[in-house]
């Protein structure tokens, strides 16, 4: 086929990566992914970005896992059994589990894995409040013992999204939550290649001879993790365009996400195959920043809410194809368990002579907000071209300032003041499966300055998620699910940016996709 003449500068780049590896590994079966952004840092309990999550799950593994029908299954764990008082988890590793730098995985990596993510992960901390203690009794197994019983105790070892409870040497395991670690050593079915990592070009992993898989069929993130290639190479290509026509032409397998205004270049081939990056799909959240004046007055977040059109910003990116969105009026996700309009106006009115209003209230005299735009990612560049018109058009002073997404993901951990190199406002968007229950929503714990990025505090949406842990019944659950809402909307940890489906496309001749909400690249083969 023809190469187009359009792909240019990032696509010559990737060519040449892919002549490289191909002169050095002909005979190896090779699978070439485009996914979003790129990757400036590898540690997975340091950022909940999706792109390292993403890529972690190749390289580690989890103590249970998630199946596709949302069960907790066993996974780098034989067996385990709970005392009849509820208090003590034995865990027995499996046979075989061994580092990718060649020592057997213990229990004392393990305990030490679980003790950093816990000082991270928003479920995690929950169960450090009932966690007693850990014993080691042997290498292979150790005891977690609570204090009380917790029955969401194997739901939170086996989540699914950030943070994930990966399982590291007790060296990495033992870094400060707060640095990230440089190095990439797992025991999972792929071996990330520290030597061809090229940040914003190129990385490799390479399959793992020491793995042995579970003997269960493959089901989401659970069951066996066969390495069904040699080798992944995820290239970075930063044009969409470039993207889809080195697909087609099948310089590169598999695409994470296709813009909805190309996928019309993609109907109709017969050699790719489209399909919805699971069934839960994902929202925009425009998170705000509550240390930062004028963000600190809640008249000025609430002013946001009345800012923002969902669905302006979800017609910017999907066009046409309205059956790829929707408006959505709860923090918790539309169709998932908890979903709830209560106190949801403001957010909903699109109304910027209100967000005017409630901006003299307040006293605001023009102070900038400075808006993280990331321009290397449609979706980004789309949502924020939108969100810095909304926001100008409510009497807000907007710098936006054009950075990359890799950019965005280390600029938003700063806590600086946003005239000395920190910010006001970004986007992100997580999916379904994160935001729909409250126990793995970050944006609704209240933390303060443990809580996720924009740092929202407040006492009563602290005491509301306690008293959701503490709840024995789905109905006690769902009530306190609609008052973590309704408090939520006056605190604005964030701004709902409305709820989408992305597709991913894939040449014809993979097999083993498996559809999940994350993207799961074992068991794929060509």
């Amino acid at each position: 086929m023809a190469i187009p003449l359009i792909r240019r500068g990032a696509l010559v780049l990737a060519a040449l990566a892919l002549v490289s590896a191909a002169s050095t590994a002909p005979a190896q079966t090779v699978l070439r992914i485009k996914m979003t952004g790129d990757l400036q840092q590898i540690d997975p309990i340091w950022t909940t970005s999706y792109p390292v999550r993403d890529m972690s799950y190749l390289i580690y593994d989890t103590l249970f896992s998630t199946d596709a029908n949302y069960k907790i299954q066993p996974q780098m764990v034989d067996k385990y059994t709970l005392s009849a008082d509820g208090l003590t988890y034995t865990f027995t590793l499996r046979d075989g589990l061994k580092w990718h730098d060649g020592p057997p995985v213990t229990s004392t990596d393990c305990i030490a894995s679980l003790e950093r993510w816990m000082l991270k992960d928003t479920l995690g901390g929950v169960l450090k409040t009932h966690l007693d203690r850990f014993e080691k009794v042997d290498e292979k197994t150790f005891k977690l013992v609570l204090k009380n019983p917790w029955g969401l105790t194997l739901s939170a070892l086996g989540k699914v999204s950030s943070y994930v409870p990966f399982m590291m040497p007790e060296r990495m395991a033992r870094t400060a939550p707060d640095k990230s670690n440089t190095e990439a050593i797992g025991s999972g079915p792929y071996i990330m290649k520290m030597s061809e990592w090229v940040p914003g070009a190129k990385i490799v992993y390479v399959k793992n001879p020491a793995y042995v898989p579970r003997k269960e069929p493959a089901s989401m993130m659970a069951g066996g993790k066969v390495a069904g290639v040699d080798r992944i190479e995820r290239i970075n290509i930063p044009d969409d365009l470039s993207a889809v026509n080195a697909l087609i032409a099948g310089e590169v397998d598999y695409i994470e996400a296709v813009p909805p205004d190309m996928m019309k270049l993609l109907e109709g081939n017969k050699d790719i195959v489209m399909g919805p990056r699971g069934n839960l799909g994902h929202s925009m959240q425009i998170v705000l920043n509550h240390l930062q004046p004028p963000l600190n007055d809640v008249r000025v977040r609430q002013a946001i809410q009345y800012a923002i059109n969902q669905k302006e910003i979800l017609q910017a990116y999907n066009g046409a194809r309205t059956n790829l969105y929707k408006v959505c009026p709860t923090l918790l996700y539309c169709g998932g368990p908890y979903t709830s309009d209560v106190n949801s106006a403001r957010s909903m009115a699109n109304d910027p002579a209100k967000a005017r209003a409630l901006l003299k209230e307040a006293g605001y005299t023009g102070t900038p907000l400075i808006v993280m735009h990331p321009t290397d990612q449609k979706l980004q560049n789309d949502v924020m071209t939108v969100v810095v018109q909304q926001l100008r058009k409510a009497g807000f002073t907007v710098e936006a300032k054009m950075i990359d997404l890799a950019t965005m993901f280390s600029w938003r951990t700063k806590k600086d003041p946003a005239n000395a190199g920190g910010w006001h406002v970004f986007a992100t968007g997580w999916g379904g499966v994160d935001l729909m229950d409250p126990a793995t929503n970050v944006f609704m714990t209240g933390a303060c300055d443990k809580g996720w990025f924009g740092w929202a505090c407040d006492e009563e949406m602290q005491k509301l998620r306690t008293a959701f842990f503490a709840s024995r019944t789905d109905d006690e659950r769902k009530a306190i699910a609609v008052k973590m809402q309704a408090r939520a909307q006056d605190v604005v940890p964030y701004v709902n940016g409305g709820q989408m489906l992305q597709f991913a496309a894939w040449r014809k001749n993979l097999k083993g996709i498996i559809e999940a909400p994350v993207p799961v690249l074992w068991n794929v083969s060509k």
